[in-house]
């Protein structure tokens, strides 16, 4: 071998030396950060353990009014459970109101609170065009509104806010 070879062979060897040094530091440090830095929790879990309480409340009572009201396989045609779902989704209005009156929280957790009651304002419009549906088309499947970002639904997100939050009566009802 001579000697431009060898020295080329050095620099190169040196070169991938120090990017390997440096690779391995960089994931040091961000392991450092991701174990002992970084904020642990899902963010959006509600820091005010006592709004989710009181919202649970609320949703327990929506749902079991619901409970008491026709199922979808009771209706004998798509128009009755078109007045079905309107009589539901009166309750769902009622317990959503009723939630953006509950009060308490960080100024994080309300920010949090605003978006998730957007998010069912969204479900009961997708409710109200069901029914809509069910009354102008017949037996169809119901349409929920996607994310914009293509990664699910409103009430995927919806749902998942009130999981986190320790809130399973605050689950959409499931009854469309």
């Amino acid at each position: 071998m001579t000697k431009l070879a060898k020295d080329q062979f050095t620099r190169t060897n040196v070169a991938l030396r120090t990017f390997l040094i440096l690779l391995v530091v960089a994931m040091a440090v961000l392991w450092f950060y991701a174990f002992f830095l970084a904020p642990s929790g899902n963010p959006d879990r509600m820091e005010d353990r006592s709004w989710p309480e009181a919202a649970q409340a609320h949703c327990q009572n929506a749902l079991d009014e619901i409970s008491h009201l026709p199922t979808a396989r009771q209706a004998a045609t798509p128009a009755q459970r078109a007045a079905d779902l309107d009589e539901a989704t009166l309750v769902v209005r009622r317990m959503v109101d009723t939630l953006g009156r509950i009060s308490g929280g960080s100024d994080h957790d309300l920010s949090l609170v605003a978006h998730w009651l957007d998010d069912w304002e969204v479900y009961i419009a997708d409710r109200l065009n069901h029914a809509e549906r069910l009354r102008n088309e017949g037996d169809v499947k119901p349409l929920m509104t996607a994310l914009a970002s293509g990664a699910g639904s409103v009430l995927e997100r919806m749902n998942g806010f009130a999981r986190v939050n320790d809130m399973e009566a605050c689950l959409d009802p499931g009854d469309m």
